[in-house]
């Protein structure tokens, strides 16, 4: 199906085209097959029943059964549940899921009224409780910051009259959260006795790999100087100074403009004199810096950005006046020479006459809004996520052409690309 589109309503099978898959043999005759479940006729189950106590509890097998469901994406094992209580049983093993390979399932969002949402990508049942029940014990206001892949950076208050609030970096998949604390490290006159360098936590940027799910890093720079970026770890719970851009004439974070790909941070700026992607490090060190396509000069947030789909590091830039929009890839980063994927009239896209612009132009301008603006890229697939100014959202195929709508009712105004994670980060500094 493709990604942003609508599920088919009938696609379960009819009574004559059930049947069962072939039985697994194991080594140990002795013991019983393993339960595979299948799509048994009526007659089949009342068999079964009177063969079976109704409080036979089915172990979870080893071998090949358990090799198939964990390659098996998680939004299909939460479909399989439903098949029976042996499917429920196999499908809900934290092993199982663990090892079960993640992709795009949707988006979170702020919703407009003020609460925390989510949005499956093929519609239907929200697939995470967006109201984050396990934090609401500690907190009665929630407002999200950014996703990094699977892990939430939430700003979170105790009351909903209270200035001071906590960030909090948490899994709404496992419900584990923490809160970062101040930024500070021993002064350097005198490490030991010396009073601690204090700094405010302004703007962290969220770093999760999913290929290390067992750990993340914060980014933060500081108000206090330029030269130097905070970096908290979570294999540490201590944030440590990262120095070296003294003679860089750009920020070390442009958050709305950035993305992890192969172990590194790709930031994307605008305000010098030939954009660039600087390549940092888990560390905050800069390692490398790739000039941006040649289109991407007079380029603005909002307008263009970077993205990572196919392993591959993407990059787009929308004209604000004509709304081409038109995306790069950079298939060798040796040369790293972008490659033009594909280009589209975007007001196309929504279905806009030229006089629907003409109008709506000046007003945009008035207001300082974005009239369209591309949110997300999918990671697998050659599928760009859009938004409107007039509240509506779209998928767009570049391989196809195929436009399909997700959401024309203003409730979900661009949103943060989630991929659900089940790992266990354990205990340390974790609630």
């Amino acid at each position: 199906m493709p990604p942003g589109g609508v599920e088919a309503s009938k696609r379960g099978r009819t009574g004559k085209e059930q049947s069962h898959p072939p039985a697994i043999r194991r080594r140990d005759e002795s013991r019983p097959a393993p339960p595979f479940p299948a799509m048994d006729s009526q007659k089949q189950r009342k068999k079964r029943k009177q063969r079976q106590p109704a409080s036979e509890v089915v172990s979870i097998p080893e071998g090949p059964l358990v090799e198939i469901l964990s390659r098996l994406p998680y939004r299909s094992l939460c479909r399989f549940k439903c098949v029976s209580k042996q499917w429920r049983q196999l499908c809900s093993d934290p092993e199982i899921i663990k090892r079960a390979p993640q992709t795009l399932a949707g988006f979170f969002h702020n919703h407009l009224v003020g609460h925390l949402c989510f949005d499956n990508l093929s519609g239907g049942r929200p697939l995470v409780d967006a109201s984050l029940p396990f934090l609401r014990e500690s907190y009665r206001k929630i407002k999200l910051e950014q996703c990094s892949t699977s892990l939430l950076l939430c700003k979170c208050w105790e009351s909903e009259s209270d200035d001071e609030f906590d960030f909090v970096v948490c899994n709404p998949m496992t419900e584990q959260w923490t809160v970062l604390p101040p930024i500070e490290w021993p002064g350097e006159e005198d490490e030991d006795d010396g009073d601690p360098e204090c700094f405010e936590l302004r703007y962290p940027f969220l770093v999760f790999d999913p290929a290390v799910p067992s750990r993340f890093v914060v980014f933060a720079p500081l108000i206090e100087t330029d030269d130097v970026l905070a970096i908290y770890s979570w294999e540490t719970g201590q944030w440590t100074p990262s120095s070296g851009w003294e003679n860089e004439e750009f920020r070390a974070v442009v958050p709305e403009c950035a993305v992890f790909m192969n172990g590194m941070m790709h930031f994307l700026h605008f305000f010098i004199v030939e954009p660039l992607i600087a390549v940092l490090d888990i560390e905050g060190e800069l390692c490398r810096k790739i000039a941006a396509p040649d289109g991407f000069v007079g380029a603005t947030p909002g307008y263009a950005s970077v993205g990572c789909s196919h392993g591959l590091l993407h990059a787009w830039y929308m004209d604000p006046r004509y709304y081409e929009l038109s995306v790069w890839v950079l298939k060798d980063y040796a040369t790293e020479e972008w490659t033009l994927k594909h280009t589209v009239n975007v007001p196309e896209l929504f279905e806009e006459t030229k006089s629907d612009q003409d109008e709506e132009y000046s007003d945009q301008e008035e207001h300082g809004t974005h009239k369209y603006d591309v949110f997300a890229i999918h990671p697998e697939h050659n599928v760009i996520f859009l938004t409107n100014w007039r509240e509506v959202n779209l998928s767009y195929d570049m391989d196809s052409g195929q436009v399909h709508p997700m959401c024309t009712s203003g409730d979900f105004l661009g949103g943060l690309p989630f991929i659900p994670c089940f790992a266990d980060f354990g205990d340390l500094a974790l609630r």
